[in-house]
């Protein structure tokens, strides 16, 4: 007797979050598909970088989770090991993708990641990985799940470290994230939702504090987020929130296989770098393609007109 296939669950993750309120008709195509069910928390990041600083980006992130591994176990790097690494893994990646710049911009880009990762070693909440100073301390991968309340949530933090009684979860954030500051925090506290359903980890949320650790305007920068029972309480609703949207429009994307009628993105600025531009109606400008979307959704929607009464 052949065993039925389990259903995937909903996934919620910052990523597929972000896309969505982004861009609903990318989401759609990035993880709504019924015929692939819910992709993985990361999917976007399959998709091969559009943009030199997107490769960038995505570089110095793997780079940094292998010297954090490296670092764990006390395998140090040398100032040339770091360059070298770092230089290497950004011509892999050009190589993957194909892609090609003037050398000087390929030069400035390397230089510049590596500074970047220099400082981020610097910073106030990670400097004791790196300096010997007692800490206990692990790292993860946010490929990591938790299943919560029927959910796969990809709320990993990058590092947590354990310093008077309390867990520091921690986020790096190599590029500045768009969105409202309390969405932020709300998404960031899910990190909490996230340790608490992990083995090992204490199942008390007092047990936690979250640093924040972000590029921005050429520097890293750290704050806190405020952690409360009720302020917990508010970010499991906006997963919630944002799961029921997401199903709603894997609904709205399996009625209309074209997505011709699918919500386009809140602004020009998503479309800059969308993998699903030149087969998008905005890939020409999206203010048009949202008033020639809106004129075929009213043109669809008229009244039959009414048969003439048979004459005697």
């Amino acid at each position: 007797m052949v065993k039925s296939m389990q259903p995937t669950l909903p996934h919620w993750s910052q990523t597929s979050a972000r896309l969505m309120n982004a861009c609903p008709r990318a989401w759609a195509m990035s993880y709504g598909t019924a015929a692939h069910g819910w992709r993985t928390g990361n999917a976007p990041e399959t998709t091969p970088p559009r943009t030199f600083d997107q490769l960038l980006t995505r570089t110095m992130r793997a780079v940094w989770m292998k010297r954090l591994e490296d670092q764990y176990h006390r395998k140090i790097w040398s100032v040339t090991y770091a360059k070298q690494t770092l230089d290497a893994a950004v011509d892999d990646a050009m190589d993957v993708v194909n892609m090609s710049v003037p050398r000087v911009h390929l030069d400035i880009g390397k230089e510049r990641s590596k500074a970047q990762l220099r400082l981020l070693e610097q910073t106030q909440t990670l400097r004791p990985l790196f300096t010997g100073e007692p800490r206990r301390w692990a790292y993860f991968d946010r490929r990591m799940s938790a299943t919560i309340g029927g959910v796969e949530v990809y709320a990993a933090p990058d590092v947590a470290v354990f310093h008077q009684h309390r867990w520091t979860l921690v986020r790096v954030q190599f590029r500045s994230s768009q969105g409202s500051m309390l969405s932020q925090q709300l998404e960031h506290l899910l990190m909490i939702h996230w340790a608490m359903n992990q083995p090992g980890l204490p199942n008390d949320f007092e047990a936690y504090n979250i640093k924040v650790v972000r590029w921005s305007s050429q520097r890293w920068k750290e704050h806190s987020v405020d952690v409360s029972e009720a302020l917990l309480s508010q970010s499991m609703a906006l997963m919630h929130h944002d799961i029921q949207e997401m199903l709603w429009l894997r609904r709205w994307a399996g009625a209309d296989p074209s997505y011709a009628s699918l919500p386009l993105a809140a602004h020009h600025e998503h479309c800059t770098s969308c993998p699903f531009r030149p087969e998008c109606p905005a890939r020409d400008g999206l203010a048009k393609a949202k008033h020639d979307q809106k004129r075929t959704i009213a043109g669809s929607h008229y009244n039959e007109p009414t048969k003439s009464a048979k004459t005697a």
